[in-house]
């Protein structure tokens, strides 16, 4: 086989460094046999530079790429075939550095010439539409994608067939924009027959078949359906495997998708146990700075904040940020999304004004870099209101979360899941100000709305339930609240399991339910067997177990029970110092209770000597009743790469 197609074979297996290894001495042997100008010679330096794209090494790519188009143009012509394709070689690299309008004022020249050249329906040319609607896409310009890619949908029907590879591929584009922007029952009516007639057309193992079937699994996932994922991941991995080999950059990719469904379904050890030796692996196949590796390291980072493991978090997202800077740079849309995980983290330990110095920049620049409507910037304003709410600046989160509300209805549409989330975003806001019928209008039509959107069990249509009930509790409707609950709960059981940690929090809920109702044994009976499952499942040290050891001492306290309650507490404290930290909203907190404790067992120095403690603001609460709000959830940022089955931009190798 000639070294050229060795090379070729050896960057379509994901084997990368072994194809520079033949790419760059053929280069330099074609430079000094063949001329610098030679045309073999400018498709080797095109060959070399797309493999180091892939590798991640774009500014290599990037020195190559430009220098290599404006020989092109004077060796070959302006509108050579090649000539073009190395513009959209170039647009290529553009975009995956986040460089959107560089590709952009590429890419449209290209197709209007690409039109007159080859004309509008050569292939050439519809791929060309189709990188278009791919740059218009990341640049959150849906309407124009959606637009673009039905037009290519039909032409390539007509051109190609219904069954022709490429109009398959671009089946498979339109539901991957369809996933994205939230219209999965669109997304999964193109998906599944996608499926069927891939596996006919191009058989059952084909690269582009087990890339469909990953999609497929990507739908339910996000339709809350993870046993129907779980059943294509689990074979489809094996498969990838076997066909691709263990290394190859898919099946590094499916390892990545299936520890994802297994953390949505709580299986956490589980996920971590894919995704620690998956991110050794990565850095030693694809490089330490490869951007698949930097999302890996963000991935491990998630599962550890889902395991309530913060500060191992952010022991990984400080030096990614850094890396991330340094590799990408500090306005690539990848690290902009970093600082915003790190935001959210620093949200989760409480850190609210450390995670206030990352956001309000951050804003500012998403706006700058990204757009005022661009989808990552409006989830900036999003978490930037969040923390305005933690900080107690209710007014301000207000400000933000009402016109965010707006803009997201227009730019999303009015079912998009992050419109829908942040309606429930906005009732939380209204919640917090105390203006309950305010969340609850909001709440009830948003728990409609969800139902009929996502479905009854989906895992938000759940949430929004418990939303309801926590409204309806602080409104003293016990009643209607307990009708909503008790039959969530056995739901959450059925659909996601016993021991999942919303299954978990959904007993929390219903005892608190009890107890403000006065029926304090059922609370109890709920609480002791819950903390036993909390320790067992999440881990002694996870937040959640923090919260709940907490929560049943407070139910011990006002059954009487001083010494039970005591017992609990004051090892409480101590771990949570060590764990949340001293300052940490909820460590604060469990001092008020444990004083309060030690107040009822008439110790009444200790009390007050503990009370001295707390920040100012703080004290003067013995003999005092304090109400715990029960937490509502909040929205987070996440940085999971998604398998995307795109046109492939053409590569020239030399035969």
């Amino acid at each position: 086989m000639h070294r050229e197609q060795v090379g070729g074979c050896y960057m379509k297996i994901g084997r990368y460094q072994d194809a520079v290894d033949i790419e760059q001495p053929l280069l330099e042997t074609s430079k000094i046999v063949l001329g610098k100008e030679h045309p073999n010679t400018l498709t080797r330096i095109q060959n070399l530079a797309v493999t180091l794209r892939e590798m991640g090494k774009f500014n290599e790519a990037l020195s190559l790429e430009q220098p290599l188009l404006e020989t092109s143009k004077r060796v070959l012509g302006e509108e050579h075939p090649n000539t073009l394709a190395r513009i959209q070689n170039l647009a290529v690299t553009f975009m995956q550095m986040g460089r959107f309008n560089e590709a952009l004022s590429l890419e449209q020249p290209l197709l209007e010439t690409s039109k007159r050249v080859f004309g509008e329906e050569h292939p050439l040319t519809l791929a060309r539409i189709q990188n278009l609607a791919g740059t218009l896409w990341e640049m959150g310009r849906f309407n124009e994608t959606l637009t673009l890619e039905q037009h290519l949908l039909d032409t390539s029907k007509r051109v190609w067939g219904e069954e022709h590879p490429n109009t398959l591929i671009v089946i498979q584009n339109q539901a991957v924009k369809f996933i994205e922007i939230g219209r999965f029952n669109e997304a999964l009516s193109l998906e599944q027959p996608l499926l069927e007639t891939s596996k006919r057309v191009l058989g059952e193992e084909h690269p582009n078949t087990l890339t469909r079937m990953q999609n497929l699994a990507e739908i339910f996932r996000h339709m809350g359906r993870f046993n129907e994922a779980l059943s294509l991941e689990q074979p489809l991995l094996e498969t990838s495997r076997r066909v691709l080999g263990e290394e190859h950059p898919n099946t590094l990719n499916r390892i990545q998708n299936l520890s994802v469904t297994l953390m949505e379904i709580g299986r956490f050890n589980d996920a971590l146990s894919l995704d620690q030796p998956l991110l050794e692996k990565s850095k030693r196949v694809l490089g330490e700075e490869h951007p698949n590796t930097l999302a890996r390291i963000q991935n491990l980072a998630e599962i550890f904040k889902r395991m309530g493991r913060f500060n191992e978090a952010l022991s990984l997202e400080q030096p990614l940020l850094e890396t991330s800077t340094r590799v990408l740079g500090e306005e690539h849309p990848n690290t902009l999304a970093r600082i915003q995980n790190l935001a959210v983290t620093l949200i989760e330990m409480g850190k609210f004004n450390a995670a206030l110095s990352l956001q309000q920049p951050l804003y500012e620049t998403s706006k700058r870099v990204l757009g005022k409507e661009h989808p990552n910037t409006l989830m900036g304003i999003q978490n930037l209101a969040e923390i305005f709410r933690h900080l107690g600046r209710f007014n301000e989160a207000l400000a933000l979360e009402q016109p965010l509300l707006e803009t997201s209805k227009r730019v999303l549409g009015e079912e998009h899941p992050n419109t829908l989330a942040r309606i429930q975003n906005l009732a939380v806001i209204f919640w917090e100000m105390g203006r309950f019928d305010e969340t609850l209008s909001l709440e009830q039509s948003l728990l409609q709305t969800s139902k009929r959107v996502l479905g009854e069990e989906h895992p938000i249509t759940m949430n929004r339930i418990q939303n309801l009930a926590v409204t309806l509790i602080e409104m003293g409707r016990f009643n209607e609240a307990l009708s909503l609950q008790q039959p969530l709960l056995e739901k959450s059981k059925s659909v996601l399991g016993e021991e999942h940690p919303n299954t978990l929090s959904r007993i929390q809920n219903l005892a608190e339910l009890f107890k403000r109702m006065g029926r304090l044994n059922e609370a109890l009976s709920l609480e002791q067997p819950l903390l036993e499952t909390s320790r067992r499942v999440l881990g002694q040290e996870h937040p959640h177990t923090l919260t709940r050891t907490h929560n049943l001492a407070i139910t011990f306290r006002n059954i009487g029970q001083l010494n039970e309650a005591l017992n609990l507490q004051q090892p409480l404290l101590n771990m949570s110092k060590m764990i949340l930290g001293e300052d940490h909203p909820q460590t604060l907190e469990m001092i008020q209770a444990l004083a309060m404790t030690l107040w009822h067992l008439k110790r009444e120095d200790d009390a007050l000597k503990l009370e001295q403690t707390l920040p100012e603001g703080l004290r003067n609460f013995l003999g005092k009743q304090i109400p715990s709000p029960t937490p509502l959830p909040t929205s987070i940022a996440s940085d999971l790469p998604k398998e995307q089955d795109w046109e492939i931009i053409p590569v020239e190798y030399v035969e």
